[in-house]
């Protein structure tokens, strides 16, 4: 990077008293030394990923504390009111990733951490720099080494109480789920880390309730996982698709592909070239019946008779070579199984009978693509 931008954003990290650091897509694979954990233990910064960001850091770390904007979960989510500067490495800062930043204290600057100027998000107050991930961070890590950075001990001690707390706040709400009937889809996330290897890489959709996984830590890409999720308002079906080429390419990695119903029924036609291909892919399929987004929606403004019906009435539940699971018992089993064949080399499917208001934290109140802000915030 510019020395002279190098120096102006020194000045600003020393300065700041509460950071928080937020990776992107543009950060991968520019992390294999950790140099990223390292900075954030020199800032004492809470780290936070964007949804293509996930994969970056070691999502176990005691500073990391889930996904930004539209998927922060409190009380980790809080932070962002309070921080003083946001490190933000390779990230366009689009939309989801700074929903609810219009809350930020004023004095709040963002560095930006970015190779393409054009990557830029010009809305931002603070320094710009130019310049490769991995090349910036060991840069100011060999400057902390010359002139230690002071930091906020603090600050630190209260992002990792936030961090803990919003780990027992997941587990306070699944062992309020596992008291209910039904398969809910945090449990499901949970069997999943059980069963598949932890270098698993997570192929992700577009959906309502596949979202339930963009929410740490119902999720944890954990320090050897993968996320690849698509862009803002993808085709559905995209996710499903995708994991085809992700298995192809991932040199033996295995891959779970976390889908709708409504995104698999599109797919659906193009399943046998994942079994031509070779590509063993786990398919977790969400069985609500329905487009559940639209549908979710409808039912907040009509009396919820209205169905938005598939186009086609063969349905996934209806799909003899699939294992359907409509038990919380059935749920480890039937995915044990699953990957069994995936390990053998064959994709596999498991459809999942889950509820339509089964949905991930702070999307119970939606106003178009987005929570309800004035819901949200009371």
């Amino acid at each position: 990077p510019d020395p002279q931008v190098l120096g102006s954003v020194l000045a600003r990290l020393r300065s700041a008293r509460r950071p928080l650091m937020l990776v992107g897509g543009g950060a991968r694979w520019r992390n294999e030394d950790r140099a990223v954990e390292r900075l954030a233990e020199t800032l004492g910064a809470g780290v936070f990923a964007t949804a293509s960001g996930r994969g970056v850091v070691d999502e176990e770390h005691p500073l990391f504390c889930g996904l930004s904007g539209l998927y922060a979960v409190p009380p980790a989510a809080d932070l962002w009111q309070r921080a003083d500067l946001i490190v933000a490495l390779g990230t366009r800062l689009e939309e989801t990733a700074t929903f609810g930043w219009d809350r930020l204290p004023a004095e709040t600057e963002v560095v930006q951490v970015n190779l393409d100027a054009t990557d830029v998000a010009v809305e931002w107050p603070g320094p710009l720099v130019l310049g490769d991930v991995g090349a910036t961070v060991a840069a100011v890590l060999r400057a902390a080494e010359q002139e230690p950075f002071t930091g906020n001990p603090e600050w630190a001690a209260e992002v990792r109480r936030a961090r803990d707390a919003t780990m027992q706040a997941a587990r306070q709400r699944r062992e309020e789920m596992a008291s209910r009937p039904g398969v809910h889809v945090a449990e499901v996330l949970a069997a999943l880390a059980d069963v598949v290897p932890p270098d698993c890489i997570l192929v992700q959709e577009n959906g309502l309730q596949d979202m339930w996984s963009y929410f740490y830590p119902y999720w944890s890409c954990g320090s050897t996982g993968g996320s690849v999720v698509p862009s803002e308002q993808t085709s559905l079906g995209f996710g499903a698709a995708a994991a085809v080429g992700v298995a192809l390419a991932s040199g033996g990695r295995p891959v779970v592909a976390l889908v709708g119903d409504g995104a698999f029924n599109l797919f659906r036609s193009d399943f046998s070239t994942a079994v031509e291909a070779g590509a063993p892919v786990l398919y977790v399929v969400l069985d609500n019946g329905g487009y559940g987004w639209l549908q979710y929606q409808l039912r907040q403004r009509t009396d919820g008779q209205t169905r938005f019906r598939f186009t086609s009435d063969r349905t996934i539940a209806a799909d003899p070579t699939a294992i359907h699971v409509s038990t919380r018992d059935e749920l480890v089993p039937a995915l044990r199984r699953a990957w069994a064949a995936c390990a053998a080399g064959h994709p596999s499917v498991v459809t999942v009978h889950v509820d339509l208001d089964d949905v991930p934290p702070g999307l119970a109140q939606l106003a178009g693509d987005f929570p309800n802000m004035a819901v949200t915030a009371s």
